[in-house]
């Protein structure tokens, strides 16, 4: 959604709009503030997210132990992913945003799909494409830690 106003603001002939909301079958990856970025690690907080429909995760592009302290000093992703298997659309209440700490820019996103294949009490696997503009998308898998 964002892309396309920004190719209706600038010109049609400027740019190109992916509209495809296709995961990707390999690791979570593409662009977060405008820098190549590749998923390694993430958690969420069960009791944070206790009584909602969605974890609220975070996804960084370093490894670190989960459940623990990490430092966000490289762009990250902040991502509300259902509790329940299944195929959902990005929206206002289910979005994600890409951070930007060096300049404390936090791009929320609602231009995207997750897709959730299992949840056990530790565990959350599936994939997700999401799109904030041209120098903020990414797609892939992902297997994030659920912290007690």
């Amino acid at each position: 959604m964002n892309k396309l106003l920004t190719c209706l603001l600038l010109s049609a002939s400027a740019c190109t709009v992916t509209t495809s909301q296709d995961i990707d079958a390999t690791q979570l990856s593409g662009t977060v503030a405008g820098t190549p970025w590749t998923f390694a690690m993430g958690d969420t907080d069960a009791f944070l997210s206790e009584g909602a429909d969605d974890f609220y995760a975070t996804l960084y592009p370093s490894a670190f132990t989960p459940c623990g302290t990490h430092f966000d000093d490289e762009p990250y992703l902040i991502v509300s992913i259902p509790k329940l298997p299944g195929d959902y659309q990005m929206d206002f209440s289910r979005n994600m945003t890409f951070v930007d700490p060096s300049t404390d820019d936090n791009m929320v996103a609602i231009d995207g799909r997750i897709v959730v294949d299992s949840v056990s009490d530790t565990e959350i696997t599936g994939g997700l494409h999401g799109t904030y503009d041209f120098d903020n998308e990414v797609s892939g898998q992902f297997d994030l830690h659920i912290c007690e």
